[in-house]
């Protein structure tokens, strides 16, 4: 009797772990996600305060939010990097969560305006924690709004004399407010993850950086197959900033390799401005998938 209890009991455990694993297959599946809007703002280190940065962003939402027809209630998610305990992170998460909740009603927003707020901690890393600038940007809460989709309209497409390649060369003729084609940057599809033949071209890239000291630049990523000003879902990040984080992704790596932050900065413009539309075929949308530069200082 005992081992048949024994059994049933491996059963039952074995069930609520598949049902466990299906739940967490359907949670990442982007139906729903789709129709969410994600902003996120950043903490100083073992802080749960509100900088002028974070203000700032938060109070662009809000317009965007309160000007938005059928505002749908907002979820917040707080977030660490992984230094300190798991137990103090998980507090921290929760201030920070709080912190960015009372500034919104203290904005005007009503109670019912946030359906969900929690805390994290350590545990949903966007980077890895082994570097200054992976524990920076895992400092975080994340404002997510849920909003109706929206028809488009055709994009304009990007001119086709744009500078196709950023090399030595063109650097030498180049003007500030012009914008290069990163050629060959490019990356698999709804994935912030690189080429296998985009190294060579990333290393060009790095080396035009250190030549020329006093250039600074804005990272510009893009998408393929959704035309507008919606971002595409990141199968890397489960989430749907897939043109802001290829823009990063670029950044990442120079800062990686030496370049100074304070010489870039990035941005995703989701699919507003195509190479090439429509999209017929695999090379169409391989073309839209990129990044750009666009040249601020030289």
């Amino acid at each position: 009797m005992y081992g048949h209890l024994q059994k049933k009991t491996r059963n039952c455990k074995l069930v609520i772990k598949l049902l466990g694993a299906l739940l967490i297959v359907f949670t990442v599946m982007p139906a729903k996600a789709q129709e969410n809007d994600t902003v996120i703002v950043h903490f100083a280190f073992d802080k749960a305060d509100l900088t002028t940065e974070t203000i700032t962003k938060i109070d662009q939402f809000l317009a965007a939010y309160t000007g938005h027809e059928g505002m749908a209630p907002l979820t917040l998610r707080g977030h660490c990097d992984a230094v300190g305990s798991d137990a103090y992170n998980d507090k921290l998460s929760e201030r920070r969560v709080a912190a960015v909740l009372s500034y919104l009603k203290q904005k005007g927003l009503p109670d019912s305006a946030v359906r969900f707020f929690k805390g994290y901690g350590e545990h949903q890393p966007l980077l890895d924690n082994q570097t200054a600038y992976g524990r920076q940007q895992n400092r975080r809460v994340e404002i997510i709004w849920p909003v109706a989709a929206v028809s488009v309209t055709p994009p304009p497409i990007r001119q086709k004399d744009t500078i196709p390649v950023f090399t030595q060369e063109t650097i030498k003729i180049v003007k500030e407010g012009q914008t290069l084609r990163l050629k060959n940057i490019n990356f698999y599809g709804g994935s912030h993850q690189f080429l296998v033949q985009s190294q060579a071209a990333l290393n060009e890239l790095l080396t035009v950086m250190k030549d020329n000291p006093a250039l600074v630049i804005e990272i510009q990523g893009h998408i393929c197959c959704m035309p507008g000003s919606r971002d595409g879902f990141d199968y890397d990040s489960n989430d749907w900033n897939l043109s802001h984080n290829r823009a990063r992704a670029v950044f990442d790596y120079l800062y990686q390799n030496g370049i100074d932050a304070s010489r870039m900065s990035y941005k995703g413009f989701a699919g507003r401005v195509p190479l090439v539309y429509p999209e017929n075929t695999e090379d169409d949308r391989t073309a839209n998938r990129r990044v750009e530069i666009k040249i601020i200082k030289r």
